[in-house]
């Protein structure tokens, strides 16, 4: 079959009026074809890589739509019994982060489960299958093999990475897991439920400490304090406390990497960039929370050791749960999220990680890309660097070249050995010393 590569400054154009207004419809852009052209056109030159990975997700995301917009109709549909009244499925972590009474929130949780079982899984299963079906198609073995090809990346060696980052962290996470419980549930360890992860998490005694109000003003001010004054807005998400403190700062480390590329950039440096670069920053920037340089100069916080210690282990909970499901792309082994979390996961909230890609990867590429740069930070400009415009200007440099720059080859240069897992662990047990 002789293989076509398609116009590219056709393709970057249209790809970018999709991006931009998703109304205006896709063509020919995730066709077959196409992305066979463009995977040829990477093989030659791989800085196109993102291109053809656009395409593998278009193609997959078109297989499973019709799967997709029935599931997004269900997790709006108020079907949990709630304190109030039904709730949605896509509510009910929200419901069980206020929820102090143990067992209301086991209740929730079954309602949930029982839920998703029945209206959610058997859509995830056709959806899955037929994602499957489109990459044999195009002599991809499975979804994330397709992905994995067109991406140019191997599952494989970040799994067995992923694997030494549980074994080295197991021991550290059950203590951290035990005194979080404590603290913020008054339960130990061995009585937590999956249904207690998303209140544990939130960190319910830090009510006084960490006002969710006070996210918002605490990363302006950082971004003042850096001269990152310019850019996109802080944003607000209605989370509560830690968890209001965590993604506040990493939705605003994301926003200010992808608005500082270059408008000169191609698209695939710039909207389609590898995602370990945005996301790292925002990783970086989230891992201010466990810092007690900054919430001593910042909140004025007067215990910051006993809230970064938290947060620390909240960290390191995240960066377990990515790590299974990195294992789980490289092994099939789904199993590895209670291990990961301490608690019985639900296979039914488990599920619906067959769909998402290559996400746990880059998450996990992300994470060891913060490690990088906050040690480099560190060392360059002091413990309290998120005070220092210079650290603020050599993070606006770095962003500006986009996806010109290589993650594995960024790391190497702020003195990383390698961008792998075995940063990420040495990052997250430091948060718990």
């Amino acid at each position: 079959m002789t293989v076509r590569t398609p116009d590219l400054d056709e393709y970057r154009f249209q790809a970018e009026r999709l991006i931009g207004a998703p109304a205006s419809g896709a063509g020919t852009l995730f066709d077959p074809e196409t992305l066979t052209g463009l995977e040829a056109a990477a093989a030659a030159d791989p800085s196109l890589r993102p291109l053809a990975r656009f395409a593998a997700e278009g193609l997959l995301r078109r297989a499973s739509a019709e799967e997709s917009a029935a599931i997004e109709q269900v997790l709006r549909e108020p079907v949990v019994e709630g304190p109030d009244g039904l709730v949605a499925l896509g509510e009910v972590d929200a419901l069980l982060t206020e929820e102090p009474d143990a067992e209301r929130r086991r209740a929730f949780q079954t309602a949930r489960l029982r839920a998703v079982a029945s209206r959610v899984l058997p859509a995830l299963s056709d959806g899955g299958g037929r994602r499957d079906e489109a990459a044999r198609a195009l002599g991809a073995s499975s979804a994330t093999a397709l992905l994995a090809r067109a991406a140019g990346v191997d599952p494989a060696p970040a799994a067995a990475a992923a694997a030494a980052l549980l074994d080295a962290t197991d021991d550290r996470a059950a203590r951290g897991l035990d005194r979080l419980a404590r603290d913020g549930l008054g339960l130990d360890a061995a009585h937590l439920d999956a249904a207690d992860m998303p209140r544990l998490v939130s960190a319910p005694h830090l009510d006084e400490d960490l006002p969710a109000e006070m996210a918002a003003p605490a990363v302006a001010r950082t971004r003042e304090m850096l001269g990152m004054t310019g850019g996109p807005p802080t944003a607000v998400p209605s989370l509560a406390r830690l968890a209001a403190f965590a993604e506040t700062l990493r939705a605003t480390g994301v926003g200010l990497a992808r608005a500082g590329a270059s408008s000169r950039l191609p698209l695939e440096a710039r909207l389609l960039a590898d995602p370990a670069l945005a996301a790292g920053a925002g990783r970086l920037f989230e891992g201010l929370v466990a810092d007690p340089a900054w919430l001593a100069r910042v909140l004025r916080a007067s215990d910051p050791d006993a809230i970064a210690r938290t947060a620390g282990t909240v960290r390191l909970l995240g960066a377990r749960a990515t790590a299974a499901r990195v294992v789980a792309l490289g092994t099939g082994d789904a199993d590895g999220l209670s291990r990961a979390l301490g608690v019985v996961w639900p296979a039914e909230l488990a599920a619906a990680d067959a769909l998402t890609g290559l996400a746990p990867l880059d998450d996990l590429r992300a994470r060891a890309l913060a490690a990088a740069m906050r040690t480099h930070l560190h060392e360059t400009f002091g413990a309290r660097w998120f005070t220092d415009p210079a650290a603020g200007a050599f993070l606006r440099e770095l962003w500006l070249e986009g996806g010109r720059l290589d993650a594995d080859a960024l790391a190497r240069e702020l003195g990383a050995p390698a961008l792998d897992a075995a940063l990420v662990t040495a990052d997250t047990l430091a948060a718990v010393a």
